[in-house]
This record gives C-alpha cells, sequence and structure tokens, in this order.
C-alpha cells in the first residue's frame, strides 16, 4: 500500500506538503501550484488511495453504512433475492468509497432489530433489508431514530415518516391480472404465501383492486394462503387440481412455493396456458424456465439494492427531503411454448 512518506520522498517535499495537497487544505500550508500537480500526479502514478478512517476523520464522517436484515442470517440464506439486493447495495457504495457494516439481526422473532444494533460514531446511516411483518413492534423506534436510515421493504402505512425502496409489491398482480384480463381470462386466482408481511397485504390489495377496474369478480375461495416452501406448492397443486369448481387464470406469487408447484404441473402434464394461465413472481433469475407458456414477473433486484444505497447516500448529502419512498416495477416476460 502507497504511503504519503513514499509519495513525499519522490516528489522531493514533506509529509506535511503531501497531506495538505491530498486534501485540498491550503489554509496553513504554502505550496506553489505547480507543486500540488507534481504531487498529484506522482500519488496517481503510484496508485495512492487514502485510508477510509482517514478520510472519515477529515470529512467528519465514518464513510461507512450499516446493512442489516430483518431476519437472521440462517434465514436469509433461503433468500437468493437478496444476493442481487446486496450486489445493487455494494456496487452504488463503492462508487462513493463507502463501506459496509454487516451485522446480524439478533432478533429469532422475525422482527427488526431496534436502532441500538448501530452507533453513529461506527456508521452514517442505515439500509433495513427484508419483508417487515406487519406488526413489527421496532418500527416506531426507527422513525424516531437520529441516523438517516432507508427500509429497503414495504412499510406499513402508519411508518409514513421511514424512507423505504421496495419493489412495487402493490403494483406487481395489477400487471399481471391485466395480463390475463387481456388474454380474455375472467376467473382468477391469487396464490400468496400468508398474509404476515406487508409486502402480501399489499399484494392482495393490488390484486382486488385489478380485479375491480376490469369489472371481474373477487372471490375469497380464489385466494390461497398456502404458505413458504416447495412442498407447500407441490401440495397445493394437488388440491388446487382436485377443485370442481376453480380458476382458468392464477396470479402465483409465492415465489419459492412456486417451484413445488411447478413440478406438480409437469408431473400431471399440465399443458400451459392451454389447461391453466399462470403468471408467477420469480425469486431467482429464471427459476421457472422450464415451464413453457408460463408468464413470469421479474422482480428488479439488483436495481432495489442500487436505488435504496443512492437515496440513503442522497440523504446524507441533504440532497432529498424525507421521507423518501421509492417503488421498482417489475417486468412481464412470457416463456413462449
Amino acid at each position: 500500500m502507497v504511503t504519503i512518506r513514499e509519495i513525499a520522498k519522490k516528489a522531493g517535499v514533506s509529509r506535511i506538503v503531501v497531506s495538505a495537497i491530498l486534501r485540498g487544505n491550503k489554509q496553513y500550508v504554502r505550496y506553489s501550484a505547480e507543486t500540488a500537480q507534481r504531487v498529484l500526479r506522482i500519488a496517481q502514478e503510484l496508485g495512492y488511495r487514502p485510508h477510509r478512517a482517514a478520510r472519515g476523520l477529515v470529512a467528519g464522517k465514518n464513510l461507512t453504512i450499516g446493512v442489516c436484515f430483518a431476519w437472521q442470517m440462517a434465514e436469509v440464506y433461503r433468500h437468493p433475492a437478496m444476493a442481487f439486493v446486496m450486489a445493487g447495495i455494494s456496487e452504488r457504495l463503492g462508487q462513493d468509497d463507502y463501506g459496509v457494516l454487516l451485522r446480524a439481526n439478533p432478533s429469532a422473532s422475525g422482527y427488526l432489530p431496534t436502532p441500538d444494533l448501530f452507533s453513529p460514531n461506527e456508521v452514517d446511516g442505515v439500509l433495513l433489508i427484508g419483508a417487515i411483518r406487519c406488526d413489527d413492534p421496532n418500527l416506531a423506534s426507527w422513525c424516531k431514530s437520529h441516523l438517516p436510515t432507508v427500509l429497503v421493504s414495504t412499510p406499513p402505512k402508519l411508518a409514513t415518516s421511514l424512507n423505504c425502496t421496495d419493489i412495487d409489491n402493490f403494483r406487481m398482480p395489477m400487471i399481471a391480472v391485466d395480463y390475463l384480463a387481456r388474454q380474455g381470462h375472467r376467473r382468477i386466482g391469487l396464490v400468496l404465501p400468508g398474509l404476515d408481511y406487508t409486502c402480501h397485504r399489499a399484494n392482495l390489495k393490488g390484486f382486488q383492486q385489478a380485479l375491480e377496474q376490469h369489472n371481474l369478480p373477487f372471490r375469497k375461495n380464489w385466494v390461497w394462503i398456502i404458505g413458504y416452501t416447495a412442498g407447500d406448492g407441490y401440495r397445493f397443486a394437488q388440491e388446487f387440481f382436485a377443485l370442481s369448481n376453480r380458476p382458468e387464470a392464477l396470479v402465483f406469487l409465492a415465489e419459492i412455493a412456486a417451484i413445488g408447484f411447478g413440478r406438480a404441473l409437469i408431473e400431471q402434464g399440465c399443458r400451459l396456458p392451454d389447461d391453466l394461465s399462470l403468471v408467477i413472481k420469480e425469486k431467482i433469475p429464471n427459476q421457472m424456465g422450464m415451464l413453457s407458456g408460463i408468464v413470469v414477473l421479474e422482480a428488479p433486484y439488483f436495481q432495489l439494492g442500487q436505488v435504496a444505497a443512492d437515496v440513503l447516500l442522497s440523504l446524507l448529502r441533504h440532497e432529498l427531503t424525507p421521507p423518501v419512498q421509492r417503488f421498482l416495477s417489475p417486468s412481464l416476460r412470457v416463456i413462449s411454448p
């Protein structure tokens, strides 16, 4: 690693002068424009990068962003999309040379940690990632936190003062229903993994509004809450095809359960979209590629991480006025039969 001492030796000036030039400080140290150009050229040639802690000390910042998931790390590993979110966050923070302090959630209950998980002495702001339970008791504390915070999730209506970014979970089923309605379908059902999380409540509301806009009937018994695993999706398929009165099209928003559902469709020789029109939200890119005739909702998880980090950096620079809430729309892709 190149040091200020090496730059000073090659430039033929003192370390104090080099330090002042690299910090742009001419208040207490005198140097000529020619000296400054020579020092900066040598620093670039040698590949000098100032130590983050040292730069932070000069700037009065930590140059570090705290990151925590709503779940414990063992649960995070079950959600591959989080890797794309983290990649987007890391790329955007790296552009401004910010570091990341990833801290595990000590709670095993699926609720957010409390704000004291991070100290203002170690991070400049915090990104909270992951689906949020509707009754999370710690959201109110984050709304009052002195640390700039961006929730990478859909907040409940009561948390209106909290900055957030997320996939547009309300619009997602509207895109699916609009597509199915244009294909001539009127009997459309919805599959969700659960209703404990704010994102799934938003899914349900968006689905109901989409049916209303297309003058299509909403039937409570055509909304299924099936669970979160591939096994849950497989078992649901057996129940679904045993029904005598079932919808002709499904909006399937239980991403991991969709894997088991797809397996059952293949085993039963179900032809899409002839036997069933199916729109599924993908958590893993091309996870449903083995099913021809299926329609997938692709969520921009990498972009979500980038936007979340960009919002937080903009808040730290006072370029945005909180609360900031941004939602990214998914895209629709048809896998041709």
